[in-house]
Parts: C-alpha cells; sequence; structure tokens
C-alpha cells in the first residue's frame, strides 16, 4: 500500500485533515436531511385526530369492510381510499393477506371538518358468522367517542355501527343513525 505525501505536508497531517474534511462533510449532510420543511398552504397535515378501527375474528378467512361518510357525503372504503379528510389507512381481505392474523380495517379523519360521520361494517365475504367491533377514537386529547359489537351470520350485511356529531372545537358526540352505503 502507498501513502500519499506532498513534499510540504507530512503524511499524518495530510490524513488528520482529510478524516476532519469527512466528519465536517458527514454533518452537513445529516443536518440538511433532518431539516423540518415548513407546512405548504393548502397541504393536509398529516396528525390525525379520529381513528376509526373496525376488527373481527383473528385468523379469520372473513371480509368484513369499514365504511366512513364524512359531512361532505364522500364514502371512503376500498374502492375509494381517501376524502379531503378521511383517510383508509388499513384494509384487510381476510386471508387474502398473507401471514396477517389480525383482522382490521383503519380509518383515520385528519381535520377537524365540523358535521355528521357515519361508520359502517360490511361482511362482505364471510366463511362462518363473524364477531364484528368498532371503535371511534378522539386521539387529540384521547377519549373513547363509542364502541359497538355485533354478530354478522350472513354474507352482503350492513350495519352503521357508530356515528357521531363533530363540532368545530374537536368534541364529538355520538348519535344513533342506520344508514345504507353499501349499494345505496
Amino acid at each position: 500500500m502507498t501513502t500519499r505525501t506532498s513534499p510540504d505536508l507530512p503524511a499524518p497531517f495530510f490524513d488528520f485533515a482529510m478524516s476532519v474534511l469527512m466528519v465536517f462533510v458527514a454533518l452537513f449532510v445529516l443536518a440538511t436531511f433532518d431539516t423540518p420543511r415548513p407546512p405548504q398552504a393548502g397541504v393536509l397535515t398529516p396528525k390525525a385526530e379520529f381513528l376509526i378501527e373496525l376488527t373481527w375474528d383473528d385468523g379469520s378467512a372473513s371480509d368484513v369492510d369499514l365504511y366512513a361518510k364524512g359531512p361532505d357525503g364522500k364514502i371512503v372504503f376500498f374502492g375509494s381510499r381517501r376524502t379531503e379528510t378521511m383517510f383508509l389507512d388499513q384494509d384487510n381481505t381476510g386471508n387474502g393477506n398473507g401471514s396477517v392474523v389480525d383482522r382490521r380495517e383503519i380509518v383515520t379523519v385528519r381535520a377537524i371538518e365540523p358535521g355528521r360521520y357515519e361508520f359502517n361494517a360490511h361482511a362482505y365475504r364471510l366463511a362462518g358468522p363473524a364477531s364484528v367491533k368498532m371503535r371511534v377514537l378522539k386521539l387529540n386529547p384521547y377519549s373513547v367517542v363509542s364502541e359497538r359489537a355485533i354478530t354478522f351470520d350472513m354474507p352482503g350485511q350492513e350495519r352503521t355501527l357508530a356515528a357521531m356529531n363533530v363540532r368545530a372545537d374537536g368534541s364529538a358526540e355520538p348519535y344513533e343513525a342506520q344508514t345504507r352505503m353499501v349499494g345505496k
């Protein structure tokens, strides 16, 4: 192995100078990647305000779908995964998801938009009776808005398991509703 030398600088000094230079370059790169970007006007922040969780029997081959309807009348489900304020974050198709055994679908509401929200469960495909549970959680600050469980025993069944009225201050009040979102 040959060592690079300069007639004016001794080899150890050259090695030390290169090491210091590399440290400064690495710190500059790290600082550049870690710099937060200012929010852009009209871009929704990713912080979730509400989380809607639909669960059913772990390991089940059944496919139960979550439908969420916001104040604007738009519906979020497996065929339309997002609106301006709601997102279907997780869709589970029963055994179609490979080795994932927990059966869960999640919708998040990522902005405070006052109005009525309704959340349905739909038994798309059943491999026997399915115990279904829906929870609506307010995340900031944390509270349980509603929680309800039912059993589906026939494919095609649909039930409104949760509904809430969201106020401008972000508070939510549950109410009873029975709406049809599948096939309208």
